[in-house]
């Protein structure tokens, strides 16, 4: 039979590529005798300074509330119910109370299947024993159908009210389902990102970064990925008000102990309205503020954010000073802060027309007209009130001022969050923004000051690095990944070592093909506070690194830890032809298998797999490949 090729290998890893960082070109390379350089030598007899001293790590801002420790525990949603179950129940009904859930299947959308031509697959939602099952099959003249995947639904994640987005456990991996509910066009369809020829199938990574904002609860078990531990599902009472242990404590502790005049403000528990604007809007952004970049700070995790504490203690965000930039669905905040209305007054919040314990989770016209009018008299209204009555009966501002706007999203529209006079754009058969000509410059959204410039370069040098890998036209990127080398060969030519910083640097060289990939993802790996995503891309290095110079026992022993921190076709092809080198035919086999289980679409693997089971006398697997090979 024919093995999977070297070509194969590489197209396999150029596809991991292109998963990882988009279209990027060949950066230059500064010298690594940068790298070596060290801080000058103490003086004898002097002890030499630590890392931590060298670099401490910034601090956490002081706050009067108790819970905004990092040590507090969580208690969960159910702990806060027992005294608080009218907010509780209020909550429930809002989007943020439904943002994920166990599937239900009395309330999900009915069966149904569609066809994607371009991607050659058909989809179908069908209920089966119990439970919700997603269904991918080959598009092909065939009178009986070839089945490419099927899984149960395990959560729904979004309230409805614009999709339902669907996830599914594969191998003790959480990862998203291709297909989505539109309810505005009550159809199912292809999910945002999946509406090309090749798309990832069953094969997205719902990992940490998604669940932060979309659940309640969650983390990932052993510094994986997307091996994910499911809390509490739905966004829950402790992340706007902060961990509970210490309020349960002290309640119970009042409940037997003789009664206390109760203080103005209880300190155990933050409560969103006892903070300034900035800290209270801060609630908000850990969520609502997704830019172009957003980079944790040296030494914290973005879950580390607390209630009731600046958002950039935690992370700075990134947005790109481009021209005729389009609204994105989390862009609200940006929108916000751009509004005069914003801008003149100290009191305008998202909660003042938010308020996350009103059933609906809006206030309706009638209470917008009210504070919009606190500020505008309605004879500052340059529309003719006929005309006003018109495109509004309830004569609300909000329709003219915060129009809906469409969205990167296919078939979703947002409302503007910018306040303001919206001129009609004609609409476009082609709707995508014009190639911008020069690259653009990233600027902080809320930080005015840094611990150090240190981290100042290294955020920027993140930053521009997380900029790369979202532009789409490969000269810009180049420019981006150009200026993310610059300043984070500076930031570690200091010394410092950053786990983050390394696994960054080291991307960068595997990208140009250029030395000094292997160490830098080594030292990454070293290092405490590795996990996710750069674990595993410092991972894939050191084994492609081994791959490479033929150490194929390295470069399996590698890979195994790596498939077990993610779930990606690429990572088994390469372990498959390091088992061919090392003439583990079993292994190579079963790790083909694996490979055409996480992607079924790689006909060339069916096609080679038809032929080994052929040789071997098994036909019948022979034929279940052979169908499966369909170009």
């Amino acid at each position: 039979m024919n093995e999977p090729s070297r070509r194969d290998s590489v197209n396999a890893v150029q596809e991991w590529r292109w998963w990882l960082t988009g279209s990027l070109a060949v950066v230059a390379i500064l010298s690594l005798a940068v790298w070596a350089r060290r801080s000058p030598q103490p003086l004898a007899n002097q002890p030499r300074p630590t890392v931590s001293e060298l670099f401490p790590l910034p601090t956490i801002s002081e706050s009067p509330f108790l819970n905004t420790k990092l040590d507090v525990a969580y208690v969960g949603s159910d702990a806060c119910r027992t005294c608080h179950a009218d907010h509780d129940a209020a909550f429930r009904h809002t989007g943020m109370g439904r943002s994920m859930a166990d599937v239900d299947l009395t309330r999900e959308p009915p069966d149904g299947e569609f066809e994607h031509a371009i991607s050659k697959r058909r989809y179908e939602v069908r209920r089966h024993d119990g439970q919700l099952w997603h269904r991918e099959l080959l598009l092909v003249d065939d009178p009986s159908e070839v089945l490419l995947a099927e899984f149960p639904v395990k959560f729904v994640v979004g309230s409805g009210h614009h999709s339902l987005t669907y996830l599914i456990e594969a191998d003790g991996f959480l990862v998203e389902s291709p297909v989505t509910w539109y309810t505005s066009r009550k159809a199912w369809g292809m999910s945002p990102g999946y509406d090309v020829a090749e798309h990832s199938g069953f094969e997205r990574a719902t990992g940490e970064g998604c669940l932060t904002c979309h659940a309640g609860r969650a983390e990932a078990l052993d510094k994986s990925l997307h091996r994910m531990h499911i809390t509490e599902a739905a966004i829950g009472c402790e992340r706007c008000h902060g961990p509970g242990a210490l309020h349960l404590e002290k309640h119970r502790e009042r409940e037997t102990a003789t009664a206390n005049a109760q203080p103005e403000i209880d300190h155990s528990i933050v409560n969103p309205s006892h903070l300034s604007r900035e800290l209270a809007e801060a609630v908000c952004q850990q969520c609502h503020l997704r830019s172009t970049a957003t980079i944790p700070t040296r030494g914290r995790q973005i879950a580390d954010f607390r209630p009731g504490l600046p958002l950039q203690d935690f992370r700075t965000d990134f947005w790109l000073d481009v021209p005729d930039k389009p609204m994105t669905v989390v862009g609200h905040v940006e929108q916000l802060h751009l509004s005069r209305c914003y801008q003149k007054s100290d009191k305008l919040t998202c909660l003042t027309c938010h308020s996350p314990h009103d059933v609906g989770g809006e206030r309706k016209s009638e209470p917008h007209q009210t504070i919009c009018l606190s500020c505008h008299h309605p004879e500052h209204c340059h529309e003719e009130e006929s005309q006003r009555r018109k495109i509004s009966p309830d004569n609300d501002c909000v329709l003219c001022h915060m129009p809906n706007s469409d969205t990167e999203i296919p078939h979703l529209a947002f409302t503007h969050h910018r306040i303001g006079i919206h001129k009609a754009v004609p609409k476009s058969s082609d709707t995508s923004p014009s190639p911008a000509s020069r690259p653009g410059v990233l600027r902080p959204f809320l930080t005015e000051s840094w611990p150090s410039e240190l981290d100042q370069q290294r955020a920027f040098g993140l930053g521009y690095l997380e900029a790369a890998n979202r532009e789409p036209q490969p000269v810009l990127a180049d420019k981006y990944q150009q200026r993310a080398l610059e300043l984070l060969t500076n930031v570690r030519s200091t010394g410092l070592r950053d786990p983050a910083l390394d696994a960054a640097l080291a991307r960068l060289h595997f990208e140009s093909e250029t030395p000094g990939g292997r160490s830098l993802a080594e030292s990454a790996l070293s290092l405490a506070g590795l996990n996710g995503q750069d674990r595993s891309n410092a991972l894939f290095l050191v084994a492609d690194s081994h791959f490479q110079a033929g150490r194929w026992p390295d470069a399996v022993a590698t890979l195994q830890q790596l498939t077990r921190s993610r779930r990606h076709h690429v990572d088994w092809l390469l372990l498959a032809e390091c088992e061919q080198r090392l003439g583990h035919s079993n292994a190579v086999q079963e790790a083909l298998l694996t490979a055409t289980r996480i992607n079924p679409r790689l006909w060339r693997i069916h096609q080679a797999l038809a032929e080994r089971f052929a040789k071997a006398g098994d036909q019948q697997q022979a034929d279940w490949h052979k169908r499966r090979a369909v170009p």
